[in-house]
Formats: C-alpha cells, structure tokens, sequence
C-alpha cells in the first residue's frame, strides 16, 4: 500500500470510528445527543487549538495523526472540529433520523469516495475525484438514506444525491465535513416537509 493510500485509509478510519456518534443519537435522543455532542466540540475544538498554539502538543499531534492530516490543517481546525460543529448544527436543527443519516452520508459516503477513488479510481471526473469514487459515494449514501429509520425514501435519497454532489464538487471554501451533513441535512428536512 503506498504511503498517500495508507494516509487516506488512517484518515478514513477516523470517519468510520466517528459513525458511533451519529448512531449513538438513537439511543441517547436529542437532549442527550446534544450534550454528547457539544462535548465533542468543545474537546475537539480545545485539542485544536492547544495543537496551533502549543509546540510540544504540535509535535506530538503530528507524530501520532500527521499522515491523516491535510495540508491545509497544519494551521487550521481539523475536520474533527468541523465534523462536530456539524453534527451539533444537525443534532439542533433536523430530527434525529435525518440528523443521523445526514452524518453517516459523511463518515460513510465520504470514506467510499475517498478510498474507493483511490484505489481503483481510473477515471477523472473533477481534480481530484473519480468516476469510480463518486459512484461508490452516491451507493453508500442511497442505501443509508433508505435504511435509516424515520427518513421518507424520497428524503433519503435526494439527501444521497446532494451529499454526493458536496463531496464531489465542494462548497466553495466550505469544509466538507460541515457541507456535506449541514446541506444534506437541510435537502432532506424540505423535502420530508413536502412530501409529509
């Protein structure tokens, strides 16, 4: 395994891992999903900033998750603070099954395009991105919007649909691990509005 699919496959890891926090919101429900987390923020975001302000917390953050890092993170917030941010903002403002879905399209649509595109991505389709991937995201995404309990089918998958077009052509300067659950999010709360 070279060293930039060994990288993505540690970064990846940390996604998947992270799907116990969107799951967890169905045993817990929203008041102490909520609590959970903004102390997941808060940790996240301290960690963050005793990495950029702190040279031996640096030195050893970089030691341990350095390869998972992109470059721009080495004086930013990490996408684990974005990614928390995000769950708050959905844990806040949808119910939980579109909250959790919308978070799962991240830490499992996001990881199939990544590492999927990766491996066997043979196709440019925008820098950076693979037919291969795009479809392995967009796969992912659907069968969770089905599946999900409490998100209509019709939400679910136009969810899918948007999460898979963030992942794919971004937001501008936007963060992915924010856009991709917050807009999806939104997508799916209008449309199970509309279809009832």
């Amino acid at each position: 395994m070279n060293v930039v699919l060994r990288n993505e496959v540690e970064r990846k890891a940390i996604h998947l891992g992270a799907s116990l926090l969107p799951i967890s919101l169905f045993v817990l429900g929203p008041e102490a999903g909520t609590i959970v987390v903004a102390t997941a923020l808060i940790v996240a975001i301290a960690v963050d900033v005793a990495r950029l302000r702190i040279p031996a917390v640096k030195v050893f953050f970089e030691k341990q998750f350095g390869g998972a890092l992109r470059p721009h993170e080495a004086h930013e917030l990490t996408g684990s603070s974005y990614m928390c941010l995000a769950a708050l903002v959905c844990i806040v403002l949808f119910t939980v099954p579109i909250a959790v879905a919308a978070l799962l399209f991240l830490t499992v649509g996001d990881t199939a395009a990544a590492l999927v595109g990766r491996r066997w991505g043979r196709h440019p389709l925008t820098p950076g991105k693979t037919y291969e991937g795009t479809l392995a995201c967009l796969v992912c995404c659907s069968i969770i919007g089905v599946v999900v309990p409490g998100v209509p089918v019709t939400a679910g998958l136009f969810g899918a649909v948007v999460a898979t077009v963030v992942e794919l052509f971004g937001i501008g300067t936007l963060d992915d691990n924010f856009g991709i659950p917050v807009l999806s999010g939104l997508s799916m709360w209008i449309v199970a509005s509309l279809v009832g």
